[in-house]
Order: structure tokens, then C-alpha cells, then sequence
């Protein structure tokens, strides 16, 4: 009777809904080049004080290695942020790879605790899996969407940029609009030359 191997079919992804973590004393275990499939959504993700990421769908490998484990994929999100000609928030999408490595900090066969080697210049930067042995890839996901923002952020692309919106598409209220529109005024204010001699600056849409 013919051998019947070990496992027929390959493991189902992970699918993990609004959470970042996943448990790997499993993957630990198995030999170099093993490998685990994952899924993330997560409602939102904060990127920092101020932006957050929405709808974030991330598809990821998780890749065992000599050192540890390799976590690498794509993801996509879409982040509010302020455009870069007119200031108003624009609805920016992402999607980009990364690929990060974690390490376990303690043995998942023995339970001793593993020493960090030193760290020279040359060496990649790395993530730990703590003594749990579970990997958490919320500051992966969270540095590649950072990454993946576009350097010029713009609410449209036919955005006409500030002069336009401080005649009337903008909110009157909004002080950064007023203080733009004198600026951008061609009158008095525009040409008016401040206390310390300099003349103020100006800024228009490109």
C-alpha cells in the first residue's frame, strides 16, 4: 500500500476580522520554508494621533525562516488626510507590499528565554514574537500603509487649490481659509510687508 502524505491539503488562511494577531508556536516548529496563509480586515487602524486607516484588507504570508518568521503581503486601506492645494480632507486610497521579520524572543520547544544577538549596522530591523508565541502585525501594517501614502495628497485631481476655495467652496469659519485668503489677495494684503520686515509668504495651488 502506497505511502498517504502527511497532509493532503494545504491549511486554510487565517482569517482574522478587526484583530491583528496570530498564534505561531506551530510555524516555530516546522522547517525553513514552511508556510502559513492570513487575511486581515480591520474597521480602522490609527496611524497616528491624527490619521487613521479605514477598511484596511491585507492578504499575508507568513513564511517560516531561519530566524524566525517572515510576514510578507499587500494591503490596502483608504486614509483621510488634508489636500496638499486646497486643505479640505480628501479620501486617499492605498495599497501597497511589505515584508517584515519577526523574531521569537523565547525557544518554543525548550521555554528558554532566547539572547538578542548584537546588533551591527548591517543588520535589518526586526519584530519580536513575544514568550506567547504569537505575532502581531499591527505596526507592519501600520508602517506600510504610512509608507504607501502618496507625497502630494490631493482631494481631486482638478483640485483648483486654495484662491478657489477661499472664494467660496471653503467654510467661512475655517480659520486657516481666512488667514489664506489674505494672503492670497492681491490687494493691500497681499502686498503688505510684515513687522519684521519681511514680506509674507505666499502659497497657491499647483
Amino acid at each position: 500500500m502506497a505511502n498517504q502524505p502527511t497532509s493532503r491539503f494545504a491549511p486554510k488562511p487565517a482569517r482574522l476580522s478587526n484583530d491583528t494577531t496570530i498564534h505561531v508556536a506551530q510555524l516555530l516548529q516546522e522547517v525553513v520554508g514552511a508556510a502559513r496563509q492570513a487575511r486581515v480586515a480591520l474597521d480602522g487602524l490609527p496611524l497616528d494621533e491624527d490619521a487613521l486607516a479605514r477598511g484596511v484588507e491585507a492578504e499575508i504570508k507568513l513564511t517560516r525562516i531561519p530566524a524566525g518568521i517572515l510576514a510578507a503581503g499587500e494591503v490596502a486601506a483608504t486614509v483621510t488626510v488634508p489636500c496638499i492645494r486646497c486643505l479640505e480632507d480628501a479620501a486617499v486610497p492605498v495599497r501597497t507590499d511589505f515584508a517584515d521579520e519577526y523574531r521569537p524572543t523565547v525557544d518554543v520547544m525548550s521555554g528558554a528565554e532566547i539572547s538578542p544577538e548584537e546588533a551591527n549596522e548591517h543588520e535589518a530591523e526586526y519584530f519580536t514574537i513575544g514568550g506567547d508565541h504569537v505575532l502581531d502585525l499591527r505596526e507592519s501594517l501600520r508602517q506600510a500603509i504610512i509608507l504607501g501614502l502618496p507625497m502630494a495628497p490631493l482631494c481631486r485631481e482638478d483640485c483648483p487649490g486654495l484662491a478657489e476655495a477661499v472664494d467660496g467652496a471653503g467654510d467661512p469659519d475655517d480659520g486657516r481659509l481666512a488667514v489664506l485668503g489674505r494672503l492670497l489677495d492681491g490687494g493691500e494684503a497681499g502686498d503688505a510687508v510684515a513687522d519684521d520686515g519681511r514680506k509674507p509668504a505666499r502659497r497657491t495651488g499647483s
